[in-house]
C-alpha cells in the first residue's frame, strides 16, 4: 500500500505562520454584496438568474432577479424549495399547519405570482428532476387520494389535478423515481407511471419497497424472506437474492431499504427482541445480483447521505462511557465503495463536505480551543490547524474541486470578534474577506461564475450576501 503524503499548516489570530496571503494582482479579488437586508435565502437556480427568498419585514416568499433586478411576490411564507434542474420552474412548500397539511405552488419565471396546487397535502410529494410533475397525497373521511399536478397544464390562475389512486387509511408512501411512482399502504403496493396514469397493483408487500432514482427499477421482499428487483417497465424480475442465507441471519427481519443509482440494495436488518424489548442487535447489508454482503459501519442504520441518491451515510455508537460516547460516521458511494470514516466523541458532528463526484472529501475534527481541517484526495491528504472556531455553516468545495473555502470565528489583536473568510488550495492559506456577521444555513455554491450565497445573522435579523470569487 502507497504511503499518503499528510502535510500541516497552522493559521490563527487572523493570521498563518507559514502558507498565507492576499489575492494577488492576477487573482480575482473577492467581492461581497448584500442582494437582501432582513431577508432569508432559500436557493439560487443554478445558471445564477434569480434568487428565491422570504421577507422579514413583510409577509411572503419573493423572487429577485439577480444581481439587482425585478423583485416580485410568489407565494405565501414557504419553509423549502426545489428547482427544476433547467430553472424554468420552481416548487415551493408551506410549514406544516394545525391540521399537519402544507399547501404547495408551482412558480414559473416570467409569469408573476405562483400557483398553489393544494393545500391539504400530507404525507411524501414526489417529482422528477424537470419539475414536469409532482404527485402527492391527501387524506379525507378515511381515504387518501394520489393526485398529480403536471407542470404544462397549469395556467395563471390554477393547476389542473389528476387522481390516479386512492385508499382505504390514512396513510400512503409514495417514492419517486423518473417519470414512475411506487405508492405503499402497511400491506399492499403499487407501480404508477405518471404520464398515462396507469397504476399496476403489486399485491401484498412483506417488507419496505424501493425505487430507483431513474425509475427504472423497483424493488420487493416476498413471503419466503427473498429479496427481487425488477424492470418498472416491463416489471420482470432481474434479480433475487436469498438474503437470509447469504448472510446467516435466519429469522431476522428488515426494518428499511434503499437502492443507489448503481442499483446495489441497502438493506438494514435487525434480530427479533423479546416481546416489549427493543431491537439491540442490527446489520446493514448491501446486495446485488451475485451476494448479500455485511457493511462494516452500517450497523442497521444506513441511509442516503448528503442528499444525494450516490451516496450513503452510516453512523453508529462506538461505545459509551462515564465521558461520553465515541461515534463513527462512514460514507459510501453508489457501489457501496468507502469514501470516508471517521470517528468523533461527545454531541459534536460535522458532516464531511464532498467535491462533485466524490473523490476528494473535507472533514472538521473540533478540539478543545481549536479545530482542524483534513483535505483527503486521491494523491494524498492535507491538514490545516486552526487557533478559532471554523463556522460549520459555512465549510465547502469550491467549483472544480481545486479550492475549499470555510469560515472562521476569531478575535483580533484589539480584542474584537470578527468572521473571516479563508480559501485553502491544500498548500496556501488566501484572506479573503471579513463578514459582518456570522453565516447561518444554507448556503449555495455556483459556478461560472464562482459564487456563494449566504445567509448572514446579524443581532435580530439575516442578511443574504453574494461573495464573487
Amino acid at each position: 500500500m502507497l504511503a499518503r503524503a499528510t502535510a500541516l499548516l497552522f493559521l490563527g489570530l487572523g493570521m498563518a505562520s507559514c502558507g498565507t496571503k492576499e489575492p494577488g494582482p492576477e487573482e480575482t479579488v473577492p467581492r461581497l454584496d448584500v442582494l437582501r437586508e432582513r431577508a432569508w435565502m432559500l436557493g439560487v437556480d443554478a445558471r445564477q438568474r434569480f434568487l428565491v427568498f422570504t421577507s422579514q419585514t413583510a409577509s411572503g416568499t419573493y423572487a429577485q432577479a439577480l444581481p439587482a433586478g425585478w423583485v416580485t411576490r410568489i407565494s405565501e411564507p414557504a419553509e423549502g424549495v426545489r428547482f427544476a434542474q433547467d430553472g424554468s420552474s420552481v416548487l415551493l412548500w408551506s410549514p406544516v399547519s394545525g391540521e399537519q397539511t402544507r399547501t404547495w405552488w408551482i412558480w414559473r419565471p416570467g409569469t408573476g405570482a405562483g400557483v398553489a396546487f393544494t393545500s391539504r397535502a400530507s404525507g411524501d410529494m414526489v417529482h422528477d428532476r424537470s419539475l414536469t410533475y409532482a404527485a402527492f397525497t391527501e387524506s379525507e373521511a378515511g381515504t387518501t387520494s394520489l393526485r398529480v399536478m403536471d407542470t404544462a397544464t397549469c395556467t395563471a390562475e390554477a393547476c389542473p389535478l389528476r387522481t390516479l389512486l386512492q385508499v382505504p387509511g390514512n396513510t400512503l408512501l409514495l417514492q419517486g423515481g423518473g417519470t414512475a411512482v411506487l405508492a405503499t399502504d402497511a400491506t399492499q403496493g403499487w407501480l404508477i407511471d405518471v404520464p398515462s396514469g396507469a397504476v399496476t397493483p403489486l399485491g401484498p408487500i412483506a417488507g419496505p419497497t424501493t425505487l430507483s432514482s431513474d425509475g427504472t427499477r423497483y424493488s420487493l421482499f416476498d413471503g419466503a424472506g427473498h429479496l427481487q428487483v425488477f424492470d418498472t417497465a416491463t416489471r420482470t424480475l432481474v434479480w433475487e437474492r436469498p438474503w437470509m442465507e447469504d448472510v446467516s441471519l435466519k429469522d431476522w427481519k428488515v426494518s428499511s431499504a434503499l437502492m443507489t443509482d448503481a442499483k446495489v440494495m441497502v438493506v438494514n436488518v435487525y434480530q427479533p427482541p423479546p416481546p416489549g424489548s427493543i431491537p439491540l442487535v442490527r446489520e446493514t447489508l448491501k446486495c446485488d445480483a451475485e451476494a448479500c454482503q455485511a457493511v462494516p459501519g452500517g450497523a442497521g442504520a444506513c441511509w442516503w447521505g448528503l442528499d444525494r441518491t450516490d451516496a450513503v451515510h452510516c453512523n453508529r455508537t462506538v461505545r459509551c462511557g462515564p465521558y461520553g460516547c465515541e461515534y463513527q460516521d462512514v460514507y459510501y458511494d453508489a457501489s457501496m465503495r468507502l469514501l470516508s470514516n471517521t470517528g468523533y466523541r461527545g454531541s459534536f458532528s460535522r458532516q464531511p463536505a464532498f467535491n462533485a463526484d466524490l473523490t476528494q472529501h473535507l472533514w472538521l475534527d473540533r478540539g478543545t480551543s481549536s479545530d482542524t481541517l483534513t483535505w483527503n484526495r486521491p494523491e494524498g491528504s492535507r491538514q490545516l490547524a486552526l487557533q478559532g472556531r471554523v463556522e460549520t455553516n459555512l465549510c465547502a468545495f469550491l467549483p472544480g474541486g481545486e479550492r475549499v473555502a470555510f469560515a472562521q470565528a476569531l478575535t483580533r489583536s484589539d480584542g474584537v470578534s470578527e468572521t473571516r473568510l479563508w480559501a485553502w488550495d491544500g498548500e496556501t492559506v488566501t484572506n479573503l474577506l471579513p463578514l459582518e456577521n456570522a453565516p447561518t444555513s444554507p448556503f449555495v455554491v455556483r459556478d461560472s461564475p464562482t459564487a456563494l450565497y449566504v445567509n448572514v445573522a446579524a443581532p435580530d435579523h439575516t442578511n443574504i450576501i453574494r461573495i464573487g470569487l
